[in-house]
């Protein structure tokens, strides 16, 4: 029945009032979705840095309360895998992050480095030094990293990584002298700096998948 002074009865009028309210709300939706940004939960890329992971891979991963990351290169200790937690301040994946990880490196046997040694008969003793390649096993360490990274972002899904932090040895001994060289203290040195531990610095391209 149609009411007088309508186009449409009342039926017809609620029926037409609804399927503009499906159509508008269904072309709402793709508006916005097409404006809001994908987010990525997957990131992947390459970086070299000092104390974190040499020079190598890396990934990360959205969880529910953290990001997980892992990452394998090769440093002055051999082979090294890291990994751990990101927490990000606004859960995007870019700007600012904190991170606690783990790291083993593998360590070099057989190891021959040219470092400077005491002098005199045998490599013992003697006022002088000398630059001699010395016989040496370098031991597998472990270290606990404490780093704060800035994830700049490039393009829709990309970023560069700048991290700063410092890693701490869980290893006591670091390296066997299989020579008969006595190692002067310029050496010992030189061997503490190419170990794992001390201060962080790293710099990585990734990419989101």
């Amino acid at each position: 029945m149609k009411n007088k002074g309508l186009l449409f009865d009342t039926k017809t009028s609620c029926l037409l009032v609804l399927l503009l309210f499906i159509f508008t709300n269904t072309i709402s939706s793709q508006t916005l979705s097409t404006l809001t940004p994908k987010t990525n939960n997957t990131f992947i890329g390459l970086g070299l840095g000092i104390n974190e992971y040499g020079v190598g891979i890396d990934v990360e991963k959205k969880g529910e309360y953290f990001w997980y990351f892992c990452g394998a290169g090769i440093s002055t200790w051999g082979y090294r895998l890291t990994a751990g937690l990101s927490y990000y301040l606004n859960d995007s994946g870019y700007k600012s992050s904190f991170k606690l990880g783990y790291s083993y490196a593998s360590g070099i046997t057989n190891f021959t480095p040219t470092l400077e040694v005491f002098g005199g008969y045998g490599g013992y003793g003697g006022s002088k030094y000398a630059e001699k390649e010395v016989l040496m096993d370098l031991f597998p360490t472990h270290t606990i990293n404490l780093i704060y990274s800035y994830n700049l972002k490039v393009g829709k899904k990309s970023k560069f990584v700048f991290s700063g932090g410092y890693s701490v040895k869980l290893s006591d001994e670091l390296y066997e002298n299989k020579s008969d060289y006595w190692l002067t203290d310029k050496s010992k040195d030189f061997i503490e700096l190419m170990a794992p531990g001390g201060i962080i610095i790293g710099v990585k391209f990734m990419i989101g998948i």
